[in-house]
């Protein structure tokens, strides 16, 4: 069954709305017709088993059959506070994050981050694109949520935010403590925990200052190994080994 987003100003009762460039999409490409059936997402942990009542390349319209809540959401309230890369390695970034069931995503500006944009336009068109991008993902795998996006922030702020979350967890390439060491730390009790908040750096790495603040506010530093790798791929595997400890990716 082909699902989509949909925004909940577009559900009135039992009727859904769907327009613009996935109505094209669902009738000039996937050939859809009246009576098909459709899954309808809204973001905010509802889908909705639909049928198409009416049909056009510029609006599609169904009728609401049935109502399901919280589809493949993890348990855990895990946050991604990510340094800054070149731009389209975050789009990837945030696509693979998505499908891995991440709650929050907060990019920051590091010491060693690409430059910052001149001006706040362009911070709100990356946030547009972002979300965009975590629409098209939630389609693609099931989720019910959308990730929540914040525009980027600084170093400091990322430090403060921190003060509100249950685990908090830096991946540093000198560091030498192996993440198992989080699940040893926790053993039964771990899945208590569960609005954890990780850190990772720019392509450059973090600055020794920048790991000792951390540090100083209680982020336990760990390692991924033992190879260098690219910024994007830590960012990845940090995060699949974090939902499996804390998430719904372990037994």
């Amino acid at each position: 069954m082909h699902r989509f987003y949909i925004e909940k100003n577009n559900i009135q009762g039992n009727v859904a709305t769907i327009i613009g460039q996935d109505a094209k999409h669902l009738v000039n490409v996937l050939r859809l017709k009246v009576s098909s059936r459709v899954e309808l997402a809204d973001g905010d942990g509802t889908h909705y088993i639909s049928e198409i009542k009416d049909a056009t390349s510029k609006m599609v319209i169904f009728n609401i059959l049935e109502r399901q809540f919280l589809k493949a959401e993890s348990p855990a309230h895990i946050t991604i506070a990510q340094a800054m890369l070149k731009d389209k390695k975050m789009d990837t970034i945030l696509r693979y994050l998505t499908e891995l069931g991440i709650k929050e995503w907060i990019p920051f500006f590091a010491l060693r981050s690409v430059p910052c944009p001149k001006s706040e336009s362009k911070f709100d068109a990356r946030v547009e694109r972002w979300q965009k991008i975590a629409k098209e993902s939630i389609k693609q795998c099931g989720r019910s949520l959308l990730p929540i996006i914040h525009a980027p922030i600084s170093f400091d702020e990322i430090i403060t935010i921190s003060s509100s979350y249950d685990e908090k967890v830096v991946f540093w390439e000198k560091a030498t403590t192996p993440v198992d060491e989080i699940r040893n730390r926790f053993d039964k009790n771990i899945k208590n925990r569960d609005k954890i908040i990780v850190m990772i750096g720019p392509e450059g790495g973090f600055s020794e200052d920048e790991i000792d603040i951390a540090q100083k506010s209680g982020f336990k530093d760990y390692t991924l190994g033992s190879r260098i790798l690219r910024a994007e791929t830590a960012t990845i595997a940090a995060s699949t080994l974090i939902q499996n400890i804390f998430g719904d990716l372990g037994s």
